[in-house]
């Protein structure tokens, strides 16, 4: 029977913005594995790097987790002032006049989201919400409350549309009463963000926010990841690059990069037909970090394709396979329903790091366990991001998610997940280096 933790989300999800791609369902497991190479026991002493922040789940995990350093890297504006905002920001919070002000009316005249926005992507209530926001952080003397403000505005615009994806069109027949024309699922989250330029409402997103807030050592920085690896010193290196053949982050959140005043800029390159080409580049970019992650999706790379990558730098691997539903709406064909998540562990087998974690005929579990995670399985709820949100522009109709299912611990027969499990199980494959000039990991070394 489960207990009544097991069906409670951890309360700093809440803070996030609910970005597409998020690892907050899957953070439990890749931090348990991150556990078996490198104990928790050691963690206050480390640096960890998130090589691409986005909706900033795993940059905060890893915060809450007691790493010594954590450094969140993105080059988009968006997921950057999530990580100025909660991952850097350790004791400022939003308060009850914060959003008096945001609600306040506007001296001047309309603002850039009011006046360019409206009534294509906003309504004015919510467009005049969002400017003052914007307006009073660019007043702010405080860089986190700044960054707080800003993160509350890319709050608003989400929850302002079905799905938590802002884009142009539709939300205008809010105004003309053009009702029936709207997609009856989408239509009471519409009517729902009328109500968003309130105190309640405002003051609850407020709340969430601050709940990311808490003590801990952590900074972000706006770049290139590629660019900026060879020159850090980190110990974990965690990659979740945006996932090839899928639709573009720029493309689906240009609303969000206007409303921040950010420049369009070219579609990443992980992102383009045959993106997955660039985790080799990633990889031979951070050969110098002892304990590389790397998690990539969708039809374009298998498991024992990615495992190689790490294999041909010389690392040790274990490689994870997680069937995922999320994932199974960018399919197209005959494939669909199959994607999965992959996540693969590659260390050096000769650093001081992890020599003290593995030994021969097994990983060497840490002492100390890694804090569970509460996972929400139910993708309904108006802040949770559809599962369509990257395939396309047609994203007002909910397609319901496909059952998820994980295997057991090696090959076993898939099963049902069910609502409430902390850490989902997976289909796990182990690998070493079977080469004379390389430590004997105990692992199997034959790839299924």
């Amino acid at each position: 029977m489960r207990t009544g933790r097991s069906r409670r989300k951890l309360a700093i999800w809440g803070a996030l913005p609910p970005f597409n791609g998020g690892k907050r369902r899957l953070a439990g497991l890749i931090f348990g594995a991150i556990d078996r190479v490198v104990p928790r026991a050691t963690w206050p002493s480390l640096m960890f790097v998130d090589g691409f922040l986005g909706g900033g789940s795993i940059s905060l995990f890893a915060k809450a987790q007691g790493f010594g350093r954590v450094v969140g890297i993105d080059i988009a504006r968006r997921s950057v002032v999530v990580g100025e905002a909660l991952i850097a920001n350790s004791r400022v919070r939003l308060t009850q006049d914060d959003v008096t002000h945001v609600l306040a009316p506007r001296e001047g005249g309309p603002g850039l989201v009011e006046r360019d926005l409206v009534p294509d992507a906003f309504t004015g209530p919510q467009a005049r919400a969002i400017d003052n926001a914007l307006a009073l952080a660019s007043e702010a003397g405080d860089a986190a409350k700044a960054a707080l403000l800003r993160l509350l505005a890319i709050r608003i615009a989400l929850a302002a549309h079905p799905f938590s994806y802002a884009r142009r069109g539709t939300i205008g027949k809010m105004t003309t009463g053009e009702y029936e024309s709207i997609t009856p699922s989408a239509l009471p989250q519409y009517v729902r963000g009328l109500r968003l330029a309130t105190f309640p409402q405002l003051w609850d997103l407020a709340e969430r926010i601050n709940h990311g807030v808490f003590e801990g050592h952590g900074e972000v920085r706006q770049g290139d990841t590629l660019e900026m690896l060879p020159s850090i010193e980190a110990d974990i290196l965690y990659a979740d690059p945006p996932y090839a053949a899928t639709r573009s982050y720029e493309a689906a959140y240009k609303v969000l990069d206007k409303i921040l005043g950010e420049e369009t800029r070219p579609t990443s390159p992980f992102t383009a037909q045959g993106g997955a080409g660039m985790i080799d580049t990633l990889l031979e970019r951070a050969k110098h970090i002892p304990l590389v992650v790397v998690s990539f999706g969708h039809e374009t790379v298998s498991l024992q394709e990615l495992d190689q990558k790490m294999v041909r730098q010389g690392r040790a691997t274990r490689a994870i396979e997680i069937p995922y539903a999320r994932l199974a709406a960018l399919s197209k064909g005959e494939k669909s329903g199959q994607d999965r998540e992959l996540l693969v562990l590659g260390w050096d087998p000769d650093s001081a790091l992890v020599r003290r974690a593995v030994v021969p005929g097994g990983v060497e579990r840490g002492s100390v366990p890694v804090v569970p995670l509460d996972v929400d399985l139910h993708l309904g709820s108006p802040e949770t991001p559809a599962a369509l949100t990257l395939v396309g522009d047609g994203l007002e109709e909910r397609h319901e998610p496909l059952p998820e299912v994980i295997g057991a611990e090696g090959r076993g027969t898939l099963r049902p997940v069910e609502p409430g499990v902390d850490e989902p199980e997976a289909v796990v494959r182990e690998s070493a280096l079977d080469r004379d000039d390389v430590g004997e990991v105990g692992h199997d070394p034959r790839l299924a």
